[in-house]
């Protein structure tokens, strides 16, 4: 068994072990090149991504995201090499990993290590609570099959227009800062970091993204973007400020991008959800059309308590 860093030669082989290992527990992978490679954008891969070859092989990967106390970690094992020891060598990677960043957090604050998998991978699920993670929270992976385009209701007193880049980055920065406040795990974003993770990803289109305006106050925004599959949209956020929820903008937002996949020739429009978001954000895709088509648990293991 082999460990190293990948490199940019190797998104192909590593996608592959992705879509495999996603293939065979959900039936399917929307995985693509892009994604990795946004992905590995964000990553140091020399400390924090590995690949594990058998025979020269490609048959495991797994990376880690140090995000304050808080650190992220996903691992895959292809279906064919699993029971080999590839998926225990990977979590003894991200763990060591973890164990070397834990003393960069500062004192008092509380470190905890998080791996996802969807909910009918029961062998994964096992193998995280064997090694003292908990489930801690649910999310949604939901889509729209669009049969016409959409009509936007709309909204007395907002104006749904396209994001105006890139005068409006600051603004768009704020609102979504602003309206994510309240979510799970929601630590925020200095703007160099921020500007980084949106506008370095070689799916950014500014103009997939919207913004709901009252005036010259922008209450809402919405970020998405053409990946995944060659017929599918995402998107990628939708948050509207506190004072302005519960009057229909979200769902104008979200129809407003559906409708312009629509003309863009897209019928399908997925994108990820909290579960349990105190906002109701769930609820509001149901209205819009949308449908739950995977359910994935977040699990947990504490390094240090607060």
């Amino acid at each position: 068994m082999n460990v190293r860093a990948p490199a940019d030669a190797d998104l192909e082989p590593v996608l592959e072990v992705l879509r495999a290992a996603d293939s065979s527990v959900a039936g399917d992978s929307d995985w693509t090149a892009s994604d990795l490679a946004n992905t590995w954008a964000e990553l140091d891969l020399e400390r924090n991504a590995w690949l594990v070859e058998l025979d020269g092989r490609v048959v495991g990967y797994a990376d880690f995201f140090p995000r304050g106390g808080r650190f992220q970690a996903d691992g895959y094992v292809h279906p064919d090499f699993r029971r080999r020891g590839v998926g225990s060598q990977i979590m003894r990677l991200v763990e060591q990993r973890a164990g070397e960043e834990e003393p960069n957090v500062p004192a008092g604050e509380r470190v905890y290590l998080q791996n996802a998998t969807i909910d009918v991978d029961a062998c994964t699920q096992r193998f995280y609570r064997e090694r003292g993670y908990e489930p801690v929270r649910g999310f949604r992976g939901m889509v729209i099959e669009l049969e016409e385009e959409p009509e936007v209701a709309p909204v007395a007193g907002i104006e749904i227009r396209p994001y105006r880049h890139p005068d409006e980055a600051q603004a768009f920065y704020e609102v979504q800062q602003e309206a994510f406040a309240s979510h799970w795990e929601f630590r925020p974003s200095a703007r160099e970091e921020w500007d980084k993770r949106r506008y370095d990803k070689e799916t950014f289109d500014p103009t997939l993204w919207w913004a709901a305006v009252d005036g010259e106050t922008i209450a809402g925004v919405l970020f998405a973007e053409q990946k995944r599959d060659p017929d599918q949209g995402w998107v990628d956020v939708l948050g509207v400020v506190p004072a302005y929820r519960r009057r229909g903008i979200a769902e104008a937002l979200l129809k407003t991008s559906f409708a312009e996949f629509w003309r863009r020739g897209e019928r399908k429009v997925g994108l990820g959800v909290d579960a349990e978001s105190p906002t109701g954000a769930t609820r509001v895709y149901e209205r819009a059309g949308m449908r739950t088509l995977w359910h994935a648990v977040v699990y947990e293991k504490e390094l240090r308590p607060a």
